[in-house]
């Protein structure tokens, strides 16, 4: 039931990440690469959540995939600090497109989760017999628990804040997207990591 749950919500992030890109590329005026590449990004992990979900004893790490989150979060963070930089700019101008991937909050929090999946992934590789979703691996390092547990309240925090963020700010569709894939991603740190 767990899997089916983690699976649709996954689904429905990467659905409306999806979404997204697709009005990023039929705007006209202007293209709005950063958007397009957060989306891009967050499909992507949605993509391999969802597999994870399913075939984690058999998931072949590549390093490819370590690496593609690796650029990402280094991306996300790089914004971050180029938006700190450029805050009187960024206050000056109120017309600039808002979202995940337009603050310099929302781009530490991708940085975050990018940076989850790169230790995911590891923790994946270094563990070809890793258990089931329905087992809970007893003998876990107590390393790879305690990180666990802390991303798992770190994405329990970042979803109610979405989910707070949906509600203040009336941006529904994103920040709940948003919310959703953070409970999702909580869930399935726990679950496939100890």
């Amino acid at each position: 039931m767990l899997r089916w749950l983690l699976t649709g919500a996954f689904v429905l992030a990467g659905v409306y990440c999806t979404a997204q890109c697709i009005n990023v590329l039929r705007a006209h005026g202007r293209f709005d690469a950063t958007t397009l590449l957060g989306n891009v990004a967050h499909l992507a992990m949605s993509t391999v959540m969802a597999g994870m979900i399913w075939w984690a004893p058999s998931w072949p790490v590549a390093t490819w995939e370590i690496a593609v989150f690796a650029v990402a979060g280094g991306w996300f963070a790089v914004r971050v600090v180029a938006m700190t930089q450029h805050a009187p700019v960024a206050r000056s101008h109120p017309a600039l497109p808002h979202g995940p991937a337009h603050s310099r909050l929302g781009c530490a929090y991708q940085a975050t989760a990018m940076a989850a999946m790169v230790w995911m992934l590891t923790v994946m590789a270094a563990r070809p017999g890793m258990p089931t979703m329905s087992t809970h691996g007893a003998g876990a390092p107590a390393t790879r628990a305690l990180v666990a547990t802390s991303l798992a309240v770190y994405f329990a925090i970042a979803a109610a804040i979405w989910l707070a963020s949906a509600r203040h700010r009336r941006r529904m569709p994103g920040s709940s997207a948003q919310a959703l894939m953070s409970a999702a991603m909580g869930t399935a740190v726990v679950t496939l990591a100890w």
